[in-house]
Parts: structure tokens; sequence; C-alpha cells
């Protein structure tokens, strides 16, 4: 009687087991699979990647065709190690694809086409076949670059001053601006309103080489690059150099306050001075830059020339090549890229031209500072500030004010910094405080 108990037992045990194993074996969870939601596929090679995933049976094969209108291509057939009895082995379970594309390689036509996975896994769904999942993904193959014209003629740019290019590309969608050598300065819609009409307002960078190239470029979806020559001059010009004397009491005062607010700190007086005027510069820097981008006016919202600080004298001028001397010793270099104005104490700071504060909080070796965007990429800077009398966000006429005049920062008396950016280069403020040079430079072509 026991025996034939634990036999019986046994033997529900077994097909217990049985069970559990035939259902595991019929389980029905389809692979994962983890793919771009769309391709657009330009003259350079791409790399896909597809991230397959089965943890019940394992993935057992992949299928890959590519299908257009002139026909299809079979891109990958891959079968992966296993059984019908125990599966994919654990390998399979979670693997990635690289699918390299090339359009070059005549891949397909250019146009819309659809890549077509099918994934299968070792289940014995679906007569022992497996589950299957099946994606399609939309591709766009674009080998054409975009077309550009010129609509706007010569231009003379100097070194360190701006210009501004019309142009126009029928092609939707795509990033374009004018590239001076190394630097680039992006296109917006021209204030016309045509469609495909764009313009760049762009800068020649002090550090510019004369027979640097002035092309507008631009990249469609697809990675494609467009170039047209414009049709600029670039004249060379001369800038000034100076030496300023600095003492110990002066790092004590000024510089010493500020490395230790950065975490830049330095036993040695020179070393602070130095890791102010340098590093903590590149840094304020690269905010400036960060908060006109985060700011980006696609509209001109300046008239008329811009304005000099009423009752200014000019103390120091654009891009003046300055060696920092402690002791006689040259302990720094720096160049100054705007023009140091001087007034009465906490004069009032106007705003040189109508436009949306990008910035306005204590920003380093600039103190106190009120950054304006313009629009078109076009921005000033106010620094050394004692006071601010405005908000980020806020828009603000030509001369309305700031705030008031200061020594905050790395300054030796109160007086204001003004600059001016295009893009991410400082520029000549003579120029645009001309109206004649910017009625002739870049108002005309802001027009129909």
């Amino acid at each position: 009687m026991k025996t034939s108990f634990w036999l019986s037992m046994i033997g529900l045990a077994i097909a217990a087991v049985a069970v559990w194993f035939v259902l595991h074996r019929f389980e029905g969870q389809p692979p994962f699979v983890e793919t771009p939601d769309q391709i657009i596929l330009g003259q350079s090679p791409q790399s896909i990647q597809i991230r397959l995933q089965d943890e019940e049976s394992g993935i057992r094969s992949a299928s890959i065709r590519l299908l257009h209108g002139a026909g299809s291509v079979s891109l990958l057939e891959e079968a992966y190690p296993g059984d019908l009895l125990q599966g994919g082995l654990k390998s399979s379970k979670d693997r990635t694809l690289s699918l390299d594309l090339e359009s070059s390689s005549g891949l397909a036509p250019d146009g819309q086409a659809t890549l077509v996975l099918q994934i299968r896994d070792w289940s014995w769904r679906d007569g022992f076949a497996g589950n299957r999942t099946e994606i399609s993904i939309p591709v766009l193959i674009d080998t054409r670059p975009p077309t550009i014209d010129i609509e706007s003629g010569i231009t003379y740019v100097r070194r360190g001053g701006s210009g501004a290019a019309v142009y126009r590309i029928e092609e939707a969608d795509t990033l374009d601006g004018v590239r001076v050598g190394a630097s680039f300065f992006p296109g917006y819609p021209h204030p016309s309103g045509e469609p495909g009409q764009r313009v760049s307002i762009f800068a020649v960078p002090v550090q510019t080489q004369d027979a640097s190239n002035i092309e507008v470029v631009a990249w469609d979806l697809a990675g494609n690059e467009g170039v047209a020559r414009f049709p600029a001059k670039i004249l060379n010009r001369a800038f000034r150099e100076s030496s300023i004397s600095i003492d110990k009491n002066f790092i004590q005062r000024v510089a010493f306050p500020l490395a230790q607010e950065a975490g830049l700190g330095d036993s040695d007086p020179a070393e602070t001075f130095r890791q102010v005027n340098e590093k903590l510069r590149s840094l304020n820097e690269v905010q400036i830059r960060e908060s006109v981008v985060e700011s980006g006016q696609s509209a001109p919202l300046w008239e008329g020339a811009f304005k000099q600080l009423r009752g200014s004298k000019v103390t120091s001028r654009f891009a003046e090549d300055r060696s920092y001397t402690l002791n006689g010793e040259t302990i720094s270099k720096a160049r100054h890229y705007g023009f140091d104005l001087a007034s009465t104490a906490r004069a009032p700071i106007t705003a040189s031209a109508a436009g949306v504060v990008a910035y306005a909080s204590p920003l380093g070796i600039y103190g106190d500072c009120v950054i304006i965007d313009h629009g078109l990429g076009v921005a000033s800077l106010y620094g050394h500030l004692s006071s601010l009398d405005v908000k980020v966000g806020e828009f603000v006429e030509a001369g309305q004010i700031l705030g008031r005049s200061g020594s905050t920062g790395l300054a030796g008396g109160d007086h204001l910094h003004f600059a001016i950016l295009v893009g991410n280069e400082y520029v000549d403020p003579l120029e645009w405080w001309d109206p004649k040079w910017l009625r002739s430079h870049i108002d005309v072509r802001l027009e129909n």
C-alpha cells in the first residue's frame, strides 16, 4: 500500500514537471526588440544599433531586409545556437546587432524606404517555429547636399568686425549659417518672412588669418553638407598692446576674494592672480555664451545704431593685448574684448539697444553683470556694475537703466566694461555705434 502511494506521488511529480516543461517551452512572449524610430541616411555611413532580448527561450534567428521602390535587399540573416529541447544558449538571451548602412555602396536610390526586422525565439509556438517579432522602421535616403544661393553682394569685414550674409535654402529643416575658419554663426529666418530666405550675422574673430575662407554652410537631416563661398574680403588691422602694473594690495583686495569664491585660492599672490585672470575668465566666458544661447531671440530687436554710454570717456579699447606685471615681472596675459567706459561714480548704466535680458547676476571677473540678447545672435555685455535693476527675461528699451556703474569683479575702479558679441565671438563696438556702418553692413540686409 505504501509502495503504491509513493509510486503514485512520484508519477504525479513527474507529470507535473513534464506539464511545467511543456508549458514553459510553449511560452508565448515574443522577443523584445529595441531600434531607432526612424533612420535618415545620407552620404556618410551609419552604424545602427539593434538590441534583441528574450529571457524565456532565447533568440533563435534575426532577419533584416531593406524594402524600397526599386525592390529589396537582404542586409542580415543570422541563426543563433540552441535547440528545441533546451532553447537558446545564455548568450542568445540578450544581444546587440550592429548594422552598417552605407548609401554610397548602391544600397538603394534616394527616397523613402523601409527597414523590416523579423526576430524569432526558441519557443515551441507556431508549429515549433517560435514566437515572432516583426518591426518596420521608416528610412529616408538622401545623398544630395542642400543647395545654397547667395543673395547678398561682396562684403568687406575687418578682423574683429561683423558682417551679414543673406542666402536662400529651399530644403527645409536644415542647420545653416556662416563659417569663418573654425567659427560658426547660425542662420535665422530672414525678417522678410520669405520661404527659404535666411540671414546670418557673423564675425571675423580677432585671431582670424587674412586668407581664411568665409562660407555659407548647411547640413540637412541626413547630415549632407552644402557649401557656398561667400563674397567677402577680410581686412587686416593691428590691435594695441598694453602693460598693466598691479601690486600685492590689488591682488589681496580684488583677486583673492574672486579666487576663494570660485575655489581657485592659492597662497602665492602671482599664482592667485593668474588663476583668476585666466582660468576664472575662461569659465566666465562659457557662462556668457550659454546665457545667450538659452535666450535665443531669432528676430532683430534693435532699431538703428547702438548707443555708447552717455557722457562716458573711453579708457580702454577693443581687443587690447594686455600683459599684467607684478614687481616688474609679467605674470599673466589676456586680451580685453570690450571698451572700458568711465563716467561719474555709480553712474546709471543704460541699454545700448533694445533686447531681452539674458543674464543679470554676479559673473566672476565681470562682477555684477547684465547681458542683453538683441536677436540674431547679437548680444551686449555690461560689467562691473554696483547694482542691478533688471531681471532675466525682461524686455528692455534702448536707453533703459540696467543698473549703476561700480568696481565689482576684477576691476581697479568704478567704470563700465562694455562688449558686443556676435555668436560666440566678441566684435568691435565702434562698428555697432556707427549709424552709417550699421545701416550699410547690417540693417540694409535685414530689409526685404
